[in-house]
């Protein structure tokens, strides 16, 4: 008689069942994990750059309130307070600060009398904050001794982050902030 044994291992065709269904899965489970680490990047990129231009608008707004005579460039005919270029007398150092779009597309700084041009001018924010031509602008309002507004400012600014390598990898965002003028001006 003999005797039946039952089998003690898996048979090849289940073997390479097994093998390709694991196979499946972790392709699936590395594509996502690749997607993760990629999407972990951008978003570490991204709040460097919002940190950036957050400490930039802060700076701005922080000297702008300790300022005085602010002044709206590009001059006397602009009478509705707005403008892309902003001057002020620094209290703290008592010398001229001038706020202004670089050409690059980033917001730049001039201290003292002189002109303000990307040449002189020092670099707020990162490059990979793109500023457009006309998406930085100052609404000044309060100038004018004995009008009965207390002077303050208002920062507009849009643009792109460029987080990544591609440019797909870019943000857009529009953010605002305002300064009032800290000495009684009423």
């Amino acid at each position: 008689m003999m005797q039946r044994r039952s089998p003690r291992g898996f048979t090849l065709v289940e073997m390479i069942v097994s093998v390709g269904i694991f196979s499946v899965v972790m392709l699936i489970v590395t594509g996502a994990y690749l997607a993760l680490i990629d999407l972990d990047r951008k978003a570490r990129a991204t709040n460097q750059l919002v940190a950036s231009l957050s400490f930039a608008l802060d700076s701005m707004a922080r000297a702008i309130r300790t300022g005085t005579a602010y002044a709206c460039s590009p001059g006397p005919n602009n009478t509705d307070g707005t403008c892309h270029q902003i001057s002020f007398t620094d209290s703290n150092i008592g010398q001229t600060v001038t706020y202004r779009l670089n050409s690059n597309g980033t917001i730049g700084s001039c201290t003292g009398s002189g002109a303000c041009n990307d040449s002189t001018a020092i670099e707020l924010t990162d490059r990979r904050i793109a500023i457009g031509e006309s998406d930085l602008t100052f609404y000044v309002q309060g100038v004018g001794t004995g009008d009965g507004i207390q002077p303050y400012v208002i920062i507009s600014v849009r643009g792109k982050m460029q987080s990544g390598n591609t440019s797909q990898a870019s943000t857009t965002f529009s953010v605002q902030t305002s300064a009032a003028q800290r000495l009684p001006d009423l």
